[in-house]
């Protein structure tokens, strides 16, 4: 099997875990008592997390389809895709670290943005990025080893990619996190 398509079923994998490890956080958080036919608004951190999420998924699929299409040690070798990708790649951690600043300069405020759920909701998120993490590097593990078993060695493109899609998913992930902790039950 391709070590590409490995990672995308690492990304699959990754998110099936978070997903189960947020739903689990998520049993902590404190209840709402929301009476009949109320539904409760969106949060200011609720909206910044999923536009945030959405970009960076976005983002993320647009550096995975360039790679895709190229071929992973062709793109390395092509500068201009290589940096294509890697601009992708970098955008995506541009919304992540202006969504970081946000809240960051939100939780600061007293009485601000962030009320008591925001907050408990931004204590569980994290809950599933280091298994969606381990799944991950654990597929990558398993692909890049079974294609190149017979030299040894791991061609520098492919680290590359490991570490790319490590930084993305843990990003993914707490992103994610937040989103799903809105969900209600």
């Amino acid at each position: 099997m391709q070590p590409i398509l490995w990672s995308v079923l690492a990304i699959a994998g990754a998110f099936a875990v978070l997903f189960v490890a947020v739903n689990r956080a998520r049993r902590r958080l404190p209840p709402i008592e929301v009476p009949a036919g109320e539904t409760i608004p969106t949060t200011p951190l609720q909206r910044l997390a999923l536009f945030s999420l959405a970009a960076v998924l976005a983002f993320s699929a647009g550096a995975a389809a360039v790679v895709v299409r190229a071929g992973a040690e062709s793109a390395w070798n092509d500068d201009v895709v290589r940096l294509s990708a890697t601009g992708l790649v970098l955008a995506a951690v541009a919304v992540y670290a202006h969504y970081g600043v946000r809240v960051g300069l939100w939780a600061r405020r007293d009485g601000g943005i962030l009320d008591e759920r925001d907050r408990a909701i931004l204590a569980a998120a994290p809950a599933g990025q280091a298994p969606a993490m381990l799944v991950t590097l654990a597929a990558w593990m398993i692909a890049l080893i079974e294609r190149f078993h017979a030299t040894h060695q791991v061609p520098s493109p492919y680290l590359y990619l490991i570490f790319w899609s490590a930084l993305l998913v843990s990003i993914l992930a707490l992103l994610a996190g937040v989103v799903i902790g809105y969900r209600r039950a």
